[in-house]
């Protein structure tokens, strides 16, 4: 049976090839995605990109499925890291990178960036709001490795690591959206704001245009696909 991913380090060196009289698209991504094969690098980070029964998941891999559904592509999936993937887009050898990207990577100056198409608004949820005047001393847990926890020190509280954060109705700091999941209610100001985008390759105007074109028909949907995956997990 073929394998359902392919890994970054198989990535097959693709050259550049000749400047496309289309100055909006000089290496020609979009024309030749449409009705061909889209090729994804995905960056496992739940509940935007996952790996489940071996097969690509998340709330990200579904839109790029109906992304590829209306472009009549068949989508190609190479799963890897950052590094790896932002140099492949680097070298026009994928043309997506996803997996929870932010708007603020430090890899906005060497590719190309198609949104911001959602926005994650972080605060700390709580069980029972009435029963809280203020974050100061508060014991909030925060997913290990989750720059939030920086935030909510700011806020004069404790974070403490954790793996995962559902099973406990104990005080969070998480998007809103997942704090409605967990059952908590934010409290106080906004943490944080992470503008989500896709990374595509650098100078591909058109394909950039087309993708934001389609994160305005599909970006009331965002919420509702991360919900429904962080339910899953």
């Amino acid at each position: 049976m073929r394998p359902f991913f392919l890994h970054a380090a198989f990535i097959a060196v693709i050259g550049a090839g000749g400047c496309s009289e289309l100055p909006r698209d000089p290496h020609g991504s979009l024309d030749r995605v449409r009705g061909g094969t889209l090729r994804v690098g995905l960056v496992e980070t739940p509940p935007w990109v996952v790996e489940r029964d071996g097969q690509p998941a998340g709330a990200e891999v579904e839109l790029v499925k109906r992304l590829a559904a209306e472009l009549g592509a068949t989508p190609q999936w190479v799963l890897g890291g950052s590094q790896s993937h932002m140099e492949a887009l680097e070298r026009y050898q994928l043309d997506l990178v996803i997996g929870g990207v932010t708007k603020d990577t430090p890899w906005k100056d060497r590719v190309g960036l198609a949104g911001p198409y959602f926005e994650d608004r972080v605060f700390v949820g709580v069980p029972d709001p009435a029963a809280r005047e203020g974050l100061r001393g508060l014991s909030v847990r925060v997913k290990r490795g989750d720059v939030a926890a920086a935030y909510v020190r700011k806020k004069h509280a404790a974070p403490v690591e954790v793996s995962d954060l559902r099973g406990h109705a104990e005080p969070a700091a998480a998007p809103d959206w997942e704090l409605e999941v967990l059952g908590l209610t934010p409290v106080g100001d906004e943490l944080q704001t992470r503008k989500h985008v896709w990374a595509v390759p650098p100078g591909e105007n058109a394909w950039i245009k087309h993708l934001e074109e389609f994160f305005d028909r599909e970006g009331g949907n965002v919420r509702a696909l991360l919900q429904q995956e962080a339910a899953r997990q």
